[in-house]
């Protein structure tokens, strides 16, 4: 996954978590004004509930109450049914007289006109007021409480009518209030206490925990300080109504007082209840502290998880600062942070710094020789190097595709090309690269902040870049140092780049061959394929300095290799068929070509196609390819060999030149660069280097060519030291096809040529 993928996906993870987030935030704000919401409401929601309650509660009291008045009604109709077909004295006499005695049917009597009678036939002469209460029960039809002088207790007189057919007219129990009006039935755990009291207070039957006296009105004055309710409880006693009242008693204690008429007695007493508001919204506590505590696990979880939510958006911020600053494979700075770290710098300190792009040449290739894995091991290498040389506000970065950023302190072009050439030298000192016998080189590009300040980091980077790409092989520098003739020159690249694909569609690019002089024969001996770009707007060519390292660099240096091998191999089959002179040609093959998947099956299949002989063709391969895999090297010398191709190292000598090449791989020849042709210390010893490296060369067998000859002078010094061959102006420039087939068939010796010149 690429750094920019797990960027991208970092961002994704961050505004994904910002969402939950506030959506958690939500969440809690509405829990928190929930429960805000439920306590304010608890107060009357309690009130609600326990007034709902003891409602509720007091009408199955007085269920209860009323079950106890209607089974002694049953009872005393059971002794009426039987009253009914007595239509005698005696016969009345002798159905109670079963029932003297028996307490559900209390203390009978019975009328008989005016008369009063008990169970026993006698004439009943109780004292005026007895009488008059038994009366108003009789006048009544129905029930009505007394105070029964006799047991001194509250009573009550259940009165049936009897039919007129019937002796008697009418039959009376009398039961004490306190055994009739039965509330054990309303002793549920709840009640505190409860009565039956009449309108004016007085209190017939109690049942409970706690006694209540004989009268309401006294036990309340006694019980609270809460006149106001104690009044309102009065009131609904004397207006037989039914109600709820909140009681605090002089404990502190809330109760919740219940009044509703006893509608069974015919006086309408009324059922008080008394109990503990705690006690009748217990179901609602429950419920409400259920709610409460899932709502505290609620908003807990929701806190923790902002909270959690809050250091995962550090942390995943964190996380996509590390990956929009970090290089997730090399885990070194990248482009983004050199340009942020760089712009810190540069713009705040008052000295000159050098913004440096370091790129890999041939990184692609590289990368598929070694691999991932490999390519990443360099890579990451190359950044701890680095990291090593960076100092005080210096700084670096990579930037992909082999390419790192560098900050570096300047104070001379020297001291910065010595760093450089130290960096290159430790960075090839990595254990993997000697492994693989790989050296590494750089295309370098430098912009000198001194030039103007006024330009951005990203505009020095790319300056830096453009100046990169003007670094070619045929450089002594592996540094360019940005100007605007580099600015201009890269501009030539890209109208250059613009057109080589059409050039070589319309035939734009021509073959030249230059000739090789043998000093031992005194002719030609071979040719060189080289090629020049026409212009046909300038009616001009243009030479290979000025495009093969741009094409070396975009890739398009294969197709351009090849096409020069094909012209040379339909020169070869040209001049077969028309019968001409033929030399050996030897062609030259880049370093990318040599690295391309079918480099030796298109140069050794086309070999076979156009039915070459073998050893008229040699291909020459750069030193600075055959340096960095010696392996890889001799296996493709080898291939060439079998299929009847010579192989050269050209260029030997421009380079970090090693003989180790000519003891590892087998090549035919060595070509000298023309900088052992240049004045060095003193003409003798660059005499003794140059006749030591051609016999050395002799002594393994290969034939030595000297490039850029240009002098006689140059011309006698490489003849006298046994050079084989040589090549430049001195004997033959390059020329075009049909000039090379005049010039192969003329006298092709330098003493002729001299005579002629």
């Amino acid at each position: 996954m690429t750094a920019k993928s797990k960027s991208s996906k970092s961002s994704e993870k961050l505004i994904s978590g910002n969402i939950r987030r506030a959506a958690l935030m939500m969440c809690l704000l509405f829990l928190i004004a929930y429960i805000v919401t439920v306590v304010t409401n608890a107060a009357d929601f309690f009130e609600e509930s326990a007034d709902t309650n003891a409602l509720r509660a007091l009408k199955d009291d007085l269920a209860a109450a009323n079950t106890e008045m209607d089974q002694h009604y049953q009872n005393l109709e059971e002794i009426a049914l039987h009253l009914a077909a007595a239509t005698t004295k005696e016969e009345v006499d002798a159905v109670l007289k079963e029932y003297i005695g028996s307490d559900p049917f209390g203390d009978l009597r019975y009328y008989v006109g005016t008369h009063t009678y008990a169970p026993d036939g006698s004439l009943v002469t109780e004292d005026q007021a007895y009488v008059a209460a038994l009366a108003e029960a009789r006048n009544k039809g129905a029930s009505a409480v007394y105070l029964d002088p006799v047991v001194e207790k509250d009573c009550v007189a259940f009165y049936l009518p009897l039919p007129a057919e019937s002796y008697a007219d009418g039959i009376l129990s009398i039961v004490p209030a306190r055994d009739i009006i039965s509330m054990r039935s309303l002793a549920d755990e709840n009640l505190w206490v409860g009565a039956i009291v009449t309108p004016e207070g007085k209190i017939l039957a109690t049942e409970g925990k706690n006694g209540l006296g004989l009268d309401l009105v006294e036990f309340l004055d006694s019980f609270t300080a809460d006149v106001t309710t104690e009044m309102a409880i009065s009131r609904c006693l004397r207006d037989k109504g039914t109600a709820s009242f909140a009681l605090t008693a002089l404990d502190g204690t809330v109760y919740r007082v219940a009044v509703t008429p006893v509608t069974s007695l015919s006086d309408n007493a009324s059922l008080v209840t008394f109990r503990e508001q705690a006690t009748l919204v217990e179901a609602e506590m429950t419920f409400i502290r259920h709610i409460v505590i899932v709502l505290i696990i609620a908003v807990t979880s929701l806190v923790l998880s902002i909270v959690y939510s809050v250091l995962y958006h550090r942390q995943a911020g964190k996380a996509l600062a590390d990956a929009l600053l970090t290089d997730a494979v090399l885990e070194c700075p990248n482009a983004e942070h050199f340009r942020r770290r760089a712009s810190g710098v540069v713009y705040s300190e008052r000295r000159d710094y050098a913004v440096i792009v370091m790129g890999l040449r041939h990184y692609r290739p590289l990368a598929d020789t070694l691999g991932e894995a490999k390519t990443h091991e360099v890579l990451k290498g190359i950044a701890k190097v680095l990291d090593t040389f960076c100092s005080g506000n210096e700084t670096y970065g990579y930037a992909g595709d082999g390419r790192f950023l560098l900050l570096d302190t300047y104070t001379s072009e020297k001291s910065m090309s010595e760093k450089l050439r130290l960096l290159g030298a430790i960075i090839n000192k990595a254990p993997i690269l000697k492994q693989e016998d790989i050296k590494l080189r750089f295309q370098v590009g430098v912009y000198l902040t001194n030039l103007s300040t006024k330009r951005t980091i990203g505009e020095m980077i790319d300056c830096a870049t453009v100046a990169s790409e003007t670094v070619n092989t045929s450089m002594k520098k592996s540094y360019v140092i940005y100007s605007e003739e580099v600015n201009r020159s890269v501009a030539r690249n890209e109208q250059m780049e613009a057109q080589m694909e059409s050039a070589l569609l319309n035939g734009e690019f021509k073959l030249f061959l230059q000739p090789k002089y043998s000093v031992k024969l005194d002719k030609i001996h071979s040719a060189e394929a080289l090629v020049r770009w026409f212009d046909p707007e300038k009616g001009e060519y243009m030479f290979p300095t000025s495009f093969i390292s741009l094409f070396e660099a975009n890739g398009f240096i294969v197709k351009l290799d090849q096409f020069i091998y094909i012209e040379v191999l339909k020169y070869f089959s040209q001049a077969a068929e028309r019968g001409e002179p033929i030399v050996p040609i030897s062609v030259n093959v880049s370093r990318v070509t040599a690295m391309s998947e079918d480099f030796l099956e298109f140069y050794i299949g086309n070999k076979k196609k156009y039915a070459i002989g073998d050893n008229f063709l040699t291909l020459e391969l750069t030193e600075s390819f055959a340096m960095e895999n010696f392996d890889k090297m001799g296996e493709i010398v080898d291939r060439l060999h079998r299929s009847g191709i010579r192989c050269s190292i050209d260029d030997f000598g421009s380079g970090y030149s090693s003989f180790s090449i000519l003891k590892n791989v087998r090549f035919d020849e060595l070509k000298l660069d023309s900088v052992f042709l240049t004045d060095g210390l003193d003409r003798e010893r660059d005499d003794r280097i140059l006749e030591t490296v051609i016999q050395l060369a002799k002594a393994v067998h290969m034939d030595v060519v000297q490039e850029g000859v240009e002098t006689e002078d140059m011309f006698r010094r490489v003849s006298g030291m046994g050079c084989d061959l040589i090549q430049g102006y001195y004997y033959a420039k390059a020329i075009p096809v049909e000039e090379y087939r005049v010039f192969i068939k003329t006298n092709t010796s330098i003493v002729y040529k001299a005579k002629v010149k």
